[in-house]
């Protein structure tokens, strides 16, 4: 018998499913016949994370244990817009989800109206107790938690950089103390600057994303990360992550963006790495911020909601199951 469940802000719907994999509307609907659903404004439906989860695994998609961080040495390239995306769109697709902000400006944790206070836990609290982690958690969704960030973050340098071997393993072992407690992904947010904090990151991530867009430091940036990825995985003695390149800010009707794109795909070193999406400028993206959610809380269309979610299915894999079909 069809249940209907309290309405959470974070739901994909069947419509959106089914386009995710190919599959014909019917057929996905007939997949959750007898399953629990959310209602949602305008009469429509949504699906559980746990059920939309065992539906994707059912069709091969794996939900491996992922860390994925964005990261550029060059600030204003969407690093935190991608991250809180891609957090909120992975756990509609099944994820449970945690976000790492390691920025001491918060930007993602003021994404979802969150301020630490003074007894709430950041990082610097929990690398050296990485079993903390778990009462440091922000639940914004059941399945769907933060670790928030503050200015106490920005003591990680000095608290990191004279001890290599926490720097190789803090982020690391908190990752793994988020596995253990039954999450899939681990998004995290870094300053641009290469502190110990983004050392660390770099240290625990099976992939890495570099956002940049249009302008001659930002294309910088990437080259500086890219550099200092291979070194910090060199001097630690560790495989390079999975590196990809991520256009973001993109306007068609801008020169500057045309030619910056064109320029990264025919560059031999940058073209390999390059997702085969990017984000378009949206006005949606600040809008959705400042009401404390991100484009996926909501069933509005916008050129933000498709870019991010055909970002979210490339590093998920969900891309790789449609055209397999």
């Amino acid at each position: 018998m069809e249940q209907t469940i309290k309405a959470l802000n974070y739901v994909i719907t069947p419509t959106e499913l089914a386009a995710a994999v190919n599959k014909s509307m019917a057929g996905v609907s007939k997949s959750f016949k007898d399953k629990a659903t959310i209602s949602l404004a305008g009469r429509r439906v949504g699906l559980p994370r746990d059920a939309v989860k065992d539906y994707l695994s059912s069709c091969g998609l794996g939900y491996d244990f992922k860390v994925i961080s964005h990261i550029n040495l060059r600030g204003g390239v969407a690093k935190s817009s991608a991250s809180c995306s891609l957090f909120t769109r992975a756990y509609q697709y099944g994820f449970k989800s945690v976000l790492l902000d390691l920025d001491s400006q918060a930007s993602s944790s003021l994404n979802f109206g969150i301020i630490a206070g003074e007894h709430q836990k950041v990082f610097i609290d929990v690398f050296d107790d990485p079993k903390s982690v778990k009462e440091a958690l922000i639940e914004i969704e059941p399945g769907l938690s933060l670790l928030p960030s503050s200015l106490d973050n920005g003591l990680l340098d000095s608290s990191l950089s004279s001890k290599p071997a926490q720097q190789k393993t803090a982020v690391r072992n908190v990752c793994d103390e988020i596995k253990r407690l039954g999450f899939d992904l681990v998004v995290i947010d870094v300053s641009p600057s290469l502190g110990a904090g983004v050392i660390s990151a770099i240290c625990a991530s099976d992939i890495i994303v570099i956002p940049v867009q249009s302008d001659i430091f930002s294309v910088r940036g990437l080259q500086l990360t890219l550099e200092e990825i291979k070194s910090i995985c060199s001097a630690f003695g560790l495989p390079i992550p999975e590196i990809k390149i991520l256009f973001s800010k993109y306007d068609g009707r801008e020169k500057l963006s045309i030619d910056t794109l064109a320029e990264i795909a025919q560059n031999e070193d940058y073209s390999k790495l390059l997702l085969p999406c990017f984000i378009r400028t949206s006005s949606e993206i600040p809008k959705a911020s400042k009401e404390r959610r991100t484009v996926f809380a909501s069933q509005k269309k916008s050129t933000a909601r498709e870019d991010y979610d055909m970002y979210t299915r490339e590093l998920l894999g969900l891309n790789a199951l449609h055209e397999a079909r």
